[in-house]
């Protein structure tokens, strides 16, 4: 039995395409997610040198603000790759995303500041901040609805899972490299050069996704619709006009998903800003955690398909409304970083658990000419209400109440809001 069948809980092996389809996810996504989250990790050593201030609050403030501009970008990203995935291909979609967060990623380690080229430096970064959000939008439920349409039946959500798994290993990846440079190098190091080298990598990882990627053959159901012709003029009008409802509770899943899964931005602010904990333990709890919550996915991703997406998807939303408080409060008290570690990784796990089922779920509510097109719409719906506001509503939620208890309140709200669309019947979420 190969590690494939064994992961999924399947005795037959998966077809070499769908295999193939897979890994064109996963290491896309890894790449995508690597570049993506490198931004905010790396911001509290470069954004000085592109945003001066008298008060360095002020360039740490202006730079996370900039990071916020790549997931503005989103949706943009998801309607411009969308169409190009519904028109001309899943594959060509997925290979001019992954390209372009390569480029823009690499860019920004050669970027000269703002001491060399005034600001033209921040102008530049930001356009290349945009860059990185326009490819994230159609990169995530772009990969999902490639691997699924690869898949067969019985192993859709196992293989579909493997392209958040990839995007868990990368953002991990990230913050790992960022946390190793940053306990072995000197600030002044970091501050000059050193913030550059995790971004230069970018260079040959994305190399090596293009080339699995181009070798991929396009999903069988999209050459069908090539061959019947069948393809849609403009996958967002029709969208819009003939899939509103479907689209409405992509949306709402993807704000129970992302909402959740958001909220794991705030831990570092909150440990390292109001509880004024060492900044570099921060960082490596942080990125332990994420790293051992991220390899669980592809067993979460098979689980779904054996009792079912939104079966599981229902367990897990839940999950975060009973534990969110317990966690919360680990994390207010605990002063040793393996208990820190081990508070997040629990809540990370279960964020990288809600996407397995979630994405998937929410790529098979449209129809195959405008999958590509409405699941990214969907999703970007929740990734903007959801995960991109989530730190900031969690700040805000403490500062009212006090409590670092406060954020579970957003937690639960946007769980339910999940939930709320989960019960809508199958049948009457695709009409």
């Amino acid at each position: 039995m190969d590690s494939f069948a064994v992961a999924s809980g399947a005795r037959e092996p998966i077809p070499p395409q769908a295999r193939r389809a897979a890994a064109a996810g996963f290491f896309g996504t890894y790449i995508e997610y690597y570049d993506f989250a490198l931004y905010g990790v790396l911001a509290v050593y470069f954004a000085p040198l592109f945003f001066p201030a008298e008060d360095r609050a002020v360039s740490f403030l202006v730079g996370l603000a900039v990071f916020g501009a790549g997931f503005v970008a989103r949706p943009l990203g998801g309607i411009f790759f969308g169409r190009i995935g519904d028109r001309r291909g899943r594959r060509t979609a997925l290979l001019a995303t992954v390209v372009l967060m390569g480029v823009c990623s690499t860019a920004m380690g050669l970027l000269p500041t703002y001491d060399t080229v005034g600001l033209l430096a921040p102008i530049l970064l930001v356009l290349l901040r945009i860059g990185q959000g326009l490819s994230a939008g159609a990169e995530m439920l772009g990969s999902v609805t490639f691997a699924l349409e690869s898949a067969p039946p019985a192993r859709r959500t196992f293989l579909a899972s493997l392209t958040p798994y990839g995007a868990g290993l990368g953002g991990s990846s990230g913050a790992v490299l960022a946390a190793v440079l940053g306990t072995l190098a000197s600030a002044d190091f970091m501050t000059g050069h050193g913030w550059r080298i995790p971004f230069l990598v970018a260079a040959p990882l994305t190399l090596v996704a293009y080339v699995i990627r181009r070798k991929v053959e396009d999903s069988p159901e999209f050459v069908a619709l090539v061959r019947d012709r069948a393809i849609v003029k403009s996958p967002l009008r029709e969208v819009i006009s003939e899939h509103r409802r479907a689209l409405l509770i992509a949306g709402a899943i993807a704000i129970g998903v992302n909402g959740t899964a958001g909220v794991a931005q705030w831990f570092g602010i909150y440990l390292a800003g109001n509880r004024e904990l060492p900044a570099a333990a921060v960082l490596g709890a942080y990125a332990s955690a994420m790293l051992l919550g991220a390899l669980w996915t592809p067993l979460w991703g098979g689980l779904a398909d054996r009792i079912g997406q939104r079966v599981l998807l229902r367990a897990i939303l839940a999950a975060f409304i009973v534990l969110a408080g317990p966690i919360l409060w680990l994390l207010s008290v605990a002063e040793n970083p393996v208990l820190l570690a081990a508070g997040m990784t629990v809540y990370l796990a279960l964020t990288n658990a809600v996407m397995a089922p979630g994405f998937g779920l929410i790529a098979e509510l449209f129809p195959a000419p405008v999958r590509y097109t409405g699941a990214n719409l969907g999703q970007n719906v929740g990734t903007v209400l959801g995960g991109g506001t989530a730190p900031l509503v969690c700040g805000a939620l403490l500062l009212a109440t006090g409590s670092v208890l406060g954020p579970v309140l957003w937690i639960a709200g946007v769980a339910l809001i999940g939930l709320a669309a989960l019960a809508v019947p199958r049948r009457a979420a695709v009409l």
